[in-house]
């Protein structure tokens, strides 16, 4: 067939995916076949899950429809405002369970501190993490772009940050997540719920100092690890009220 050009404008933030010198101009592809407009989008490094809204000569379309003739392409994050097209959204704008790549502990460790289910296990290859998201409907969570672009991903996030707090923010904000935070409601190391438990049901397994000094403990429901508000509690609360706050500015 004869060759033709498709130009993609990126809005928002999604410009993130593309080399520094793209950045705030319109991008162009030349093709010679038939292409899916999830593959182009893709070619230009920006994950499918990343994208909200896509307007071909004003019309929206899904990542399925086929490209076969010159056209002009608007891409939109989650986020944007754009009423008239509120019902033509791709992605799922609120969701509470996560899997997360291997390089993500400390954003997994945030995210459990404030109540929310996270499954992780630093050794799962690929194959495993989408193994896992599918069959029990997860939001993935990964800096790693090929891993995002598998065509079996519905709903995910590449957070920007490499700073684990920011990252926490950004995941909080993404899923509109601030009306659910409940913090040491789960736990950070296996990610099961935490319940309140008696000082005289646990004594044994206690410290002699933890035994003088804490009376109010909690034990996870799934692998009995003991929590008990030690002295870097208020530190920690401190923390997590100011990624609440960030979360809601």
């Amino acid at each position: 067939m004869s060759p033709f050009t498709v130009r993609l404008n990126l809005h928002g933030d999604l410009d993130f995916f593309v080399r520094l010198e793209s950045r705030g101009q319109r991008i162009e592809r030349s093709l010679r076949e038939k292409t899916s407009v999830k593959d182009v989008i893709e070619s230009c490094g920006v994950p499918h899950p990343e994208v909200d809204l896509i307007l071909i000569s004003g019309r929206p379309v899904d990542f399925h429809y086929t490209l076969g003739t010159d056209a002009d392409i608007e891409l939109y994050p989650v986020g944007a405002e754009i009423p008239e097209f509120k019902d033509e959204r791709l992605q799922a704008a609120v969701t509470s369970c996560f899997v997360a790549d291997g390089h993500l502990g400390k954003l997994v460790r945030n995210l459990r501190l404030l109540g929310f289910d996270v499954a992780y296990d630093p050794r799962a290859d690929d194959p495993q993490l989408l193994r896992v998201m599918e069959s029990e409907n997860r939001a993935l969570l990964t800096r790693d772009r090929r891993l995002l672009m598998h065509a079996v991903v519905k709903t995910g996030y590449y957070p920007r940050s490499q700073n684990a707090d920011k990252q926490t923010v950004e995941v909080t904000r993404r899923f509109n997540l601030l009306d659910s935070i409940a913090p040491f409601t789960r736990c950070i190391r296996c990610n099961g719920l935490l319940r309140n438990v008696s000082k005289a049901e646990i004594v044994e397994r206690l410290e002699p100092l933890t035994n003088i000094y804490y009376e109010q403990f909690q034990r996870c429901a799934d692998c009995e690890q003991i929590y008990w508000p030690g002295s870097h509690f208020s530190k920690l609360q401190e923390r997590l009220e100011k990624i609440r706050l960030d979360s809601d500015s």
